[in-house]
């Protein structure tokens, strides 16, 4: 569906892409088969309110249609072009990103429908697939608009950096079967300036179709913590200064870009309460497995309360301390652990039951079983202390997200009787 000369220009929209700033990206004219196009524009299907609420759930100004292959048998076709490895390929080359996926799901694309008084402010995309995980990144868009001029609005802007009010960057207008690749990083900012249509073609309306591809994996340096798309609205008009009059195409100007201030700032505190809702959750879910954690003890004894110092995994930290009451009397406490080889040197344990103290020493990435000889009688509060004398934390060396700062993990405990 790409037409033949464009495939024949690979090399040549390499080059462009890797080349242009503010990030690396690349417009083609005359993408796609000039039939197939026509085609898309008919089928284009009609604004739905349905289809056009926002982040806060109220009807807006953009319908988007993510079902594409319920549209007509052109999207179909589109649809099953789009899987193929002619068209990933395809991107491929032109991007130098290998092991292209295409979205069965059309997360967040398909058609897009803008209307009237319609703008879209600068901002990154999300950054992972809601369901695979995939890493995004690329947008293709091909715009379906054969009645358009650049004074209308509606421009695609790629900015540097909105948010030091740095609006360099390429404005690309909405013309037929023009195509833009474009990669998707955490400064790739895009949006497109508010549509301005004269009164007698307020029936148009900016088309699109996009498609967002993703890969498994990432570079290191390219991979940022999962987020939302990040949106940052339009600031004071660079040319408000003292002395200009604020006639009636100014003002609502200033309203619209306050609205939409306000509108995003309401849909970050919605968003607030509802992950404040989750951590709340998960915290008392996490308080629930806490206190119903316990030693793995063997022998004859009740545990009334979670050790203290120890996590759901085992895994210890410096300071560990446990309370059990023998229901039999016990003349002795067996002990197997293990220490972590990423320490920095071996392992040396202090512990102390009913003021009675030894010290154990253990081998890095060693795992030991040993005694403490001590006449426990049946029903005495018995209180374990063990204070480790080294740790390391996985997050610090660079082996995981893990922040914990561990000591040594526990096996397993048994009192003799």
């Amino acid at each position: 569906m790409i037409r033949p000369d464009v495939l024949s220009r690979v090399t040549t929209l390499a080059a462009s892409f890797g080349s242009n700033r503010p990030f690396r990206h690349v417009v083609i004219d005359d993408f796609l088969d000039a039939g197939t196009c026509r085609r898309m524009l008919a089928d284009f299907p009609h604004f739905e309110d349905r289809y056009a609420l926002n982040e806060m759930g109220e009807v807006g100004g953009k319908a988007v249609r993510m079902n594409v292959r319920e549209i007509s048998d052109t999207y179909r076709d589109l649809d099953q072009y789009l899987q193929t490895r002619e068209f990933l390929d395809f991107v491929s080359v032109v991007t130098g990103i290998p092991d292209l996926l295409y979205d069965p799901e059309y997360i967040g694309g398909g058609t897009h429908e803008n209307r009237d008084g319609q703008g879209l402010d600068q901002h990154v995309d999300f950054n992972f697939h809601p369901g695979t995980r995939w890493h995004r990144r690329l947008n293709l868009i091909v715009y379906l608009n054969p009645e358009w001029n650049e004074t209308w609005g509606g421009n695609l802007q790629l900015q540097a950096d909105p948010w030091n009010g740095d609006a360099s960057g390429p404005s690309v207008a909405p013309m037929f079967n023009r195509a833009v690749i474009f990669e998707t990083t955490e400064r790739s900012w895009h949006g497109f300036s508010n549509i301005q249509l004269p009164a007698d073609k307020k029936d148009l309306s900016r088309k699109s179709f996009a498609i967002y591809l993703y890969t498994k994996e990432r570079p290191p340096q390219e991979t940022a913590a999962s987020h939302a798309t990040v949106y940052v609205p339009e600031g004071m008009p660079v040319d408000l200064v003292p002395g200009v009059t604020l006639d009636a195409v100014r003002v609502g100007d200033l309203r619209g870009r306050f609205e939409r201030m306000f509108g995003q700032l309401k849909f970050l505190y919605e968003r607030e309460k509802q992950f404040a809702g989750q951590i709340a959750a998960m915290e008392g879910a996490l308080a629930q497995a806490r206190n119903a954690l316990r030693l793995p003890l063997q022998g004859y004894a009740e545990q009334a309360a979670a050790p203290q110092g120890m996590w759901l995994d085992r895994w210890v930290g410096k300071e560990f301390s446990a309370t059990f009451t023998p229901q039999r009397k016990a003349r002795g406490v067996e002990l197997e652990l293990w220490v972590p080889e990423q320490l920095t040197s071996d392992q040396v344990l202090e512990i102390e039951i009913h003021a009675k103290r030894w010290t154990h020493h253990v081998a890095r990435g060693s795992r030991s079983q040993f005694r403490l000889d001590i006449k426990l009688p049946t029903g005495d509060v018995v209180e374990l202390k063990i204070r480790a004398g080294c740790s390391f934390s996985p997050a610090a060396i660079g082996q995981s997200a893990d922040d914990r700062e561990l000591a040594w993990m526990l096996l397993g405990i048994a009192l003799s009787h």
